[in-house]
């Protein structure tokens, strides 16, 4: 099975160059908007079978005064032995923002989400708030910011388990901090590194803590499309007592990237 996910992957390379590749014979756009495709998997085989892909697309643009980010993803697993498969992870994530003066050294910025996991038991989590960036250093190969923000959250949750099986499910209204450091950095002019970490506690009780953090790696292998080696790892610190195997949820993905 894994020369398959091997042949798929090596499928989806071959069309993500084809679509970067593709000039020409197009529409012509605004050169500031920044669209992005960026498909990866990994598979494990032996004992126990483990098959994940992983698919996100973004769209970005930004100029003096104003810029803007909607992006969105959606990752499944399945694993099994003997013939006997599962699927133990599926989710989704839609999120967007809009910056006030995007390029200067202070910011301010609107966020919204909404977000969808089977193996962190959230039935479904909107996020909306108001925020403030700075920008620590920077040049013109790499940067380093950190912003904060209050955000409003609207969760509808699976019961605690401690309830037992005929509990109601959860419906939440909060308030949290959304505490987000990020750096980027072109080593070369092929490779580069792009890191973002992300604590959001809840206002009024600290214990009760969401986080991500996500380290990709690029190589260039023309001047849209790049590999990528991801790693990516979500926290929901409440995610056992509502049935779940684990506060967390990690995976290392391979695939490629193209811009257009």
């Amino acid at each position: 099975m894994h020369v398959r996910i091997v042949a798929v992957l090596r499928a989806l390379s071959a069309v993500l160059l084809t679509l970067s590749g593709a000039g020409p014979h197009l529409v012509a756009q605004d050169s500031r908007i920044e669209r992005t495709v960026d498909i990866a998997g990994n598979y494990l085989y032996g004992n126990n079978d483990q098959l994940i892909l992983a698919a996100r697309a973004s769209i970005a643009r930004k100029d003096t005064l104003f810029g803007y980010r909607v992006e969105s993803r959606y990752l499944i697993g399945v694993s099994g032995s003997n013939g006997v498969r599962r699927m133990d992870r599926r989710s989704w994530l839609v999120s967007g923002s809009l910056d006030r003066r995007p390029e200067d050294r202070h910011s301010q910025f609107l966020v919204a989400s909404a977000e969808q996991s089977f193996e962190l038991r959230i039935n479904s989590r909107i996020n909306a708030g108001v925020g403030y960036k700075y920008v620590i250093d920077c040049d013109t190969t790499y940067q380093l910011d950190a912003s904060t923000a209050v955000v409003g959250e609207w969760s509808a949750l699976p019961p605690l388990t401690a309830l037992g099986a005929g509990a109601a499910v959860q419906r939440l209204q909060l308030l949290r901090l959304s505490n987000r450091l990020r750096y980027r950095n072109q080593f070369t002019d092929k490779m580069n590194v792009d890191h973002v970490t992300l604590l959001r506690p809840r206002i009024d009780d600290w214990s009760n803590l969401l986080g991500s953090s996500q380290t990709s790696v690029g190589y260039l292998l023309s001047g849209r499309t790049s590999l990528r080696l991801t790693f990516q790892n979500d926290y929901d610190s409440r995610s056992r007592a509502r049935g779940a195997r684990s506060n967390h949820n990690g995976q290392m993905l391979v695939g490629a990237a193209a811009k257009f």
